[in-house]
């Protein structure tokens, strides 16, 4: 059994499809694109396929670009965190925290211009998106991880490993 549930921000949809296990491991088919059309009233045309892998505390994001992604982890387990970016949006500033992969095999369709980030609670953690634009140099925006105004609660809050970029990046106020 297969679902596409809506969320409190716009867009932003849980998808979970069945997963088929036996002594043999298991099949999870993570996606079907003529279901998320349908839901969305509008084509996803999928032009890049990324893969990241990050050991455990690693926080990636909160970049917000203006195409659309589609994320899935499949291995480990990540505090997938996304955040409305959009100007005018009525949830603007509001987000959506979702605990995925070994044990909730869902994929996450987020909406172009909402905020993508993610904090790995494994040992290590793959994760996959795809997208329906390729990367182009300054197109994303950065916005800080633990801006006071966005209030996230993240499942690890110590010894956090960012990259230099997602340091810097600006709070929200300082952007929009």
């Amino acid at each position: 059994m297969s679902s596409i549930q809506t969320t409190s921000i716009e867009g932003l949809l849980e998808i979970e499809r069945p997963t088929f296990a036996d002594d043999r491991g298991f099949f999870h088919e993570t996606f079907r694109k003529t279901e998320l059309e349908e839901i969305l009233g509008k084509p996803f045309d999928i032009k890049q396929a990324n893969h990241s892998r990050s050991i455990k505390k690693t926080l990636r994001g909160i970049h917000s670009a203006p195409w659309n992604k589609l994320i899935y982890v499949s291995r480990g387990k990540v505090q997938a965190v996304i955040v409305d970016l959009r100007k005018g949006s009525p949830t603007f500033g509001k987000y959506v925290s979702f605990i995925i992969g070994d044990d909730n095999k869902k994929s996450v369709f987020i909406p172009a211009n909402c905020g993508n980030s993610y904090l790995v609670l494994s040992d290590e953690a793959d994760y996959h998106y795809l997208t329906d634009e390729e990367w182009t140099p300054n197109k994303e925006i950065g916005v800080a991880w633990d801006d006071p105004q966005l209030k996230i609660h993240w499942e690890i809050k110590d010894d956090l490993l960012l990259s230099i970029k997602d340091q810097q990046n600006p709070r929200l106020n300082e952007t929009f």
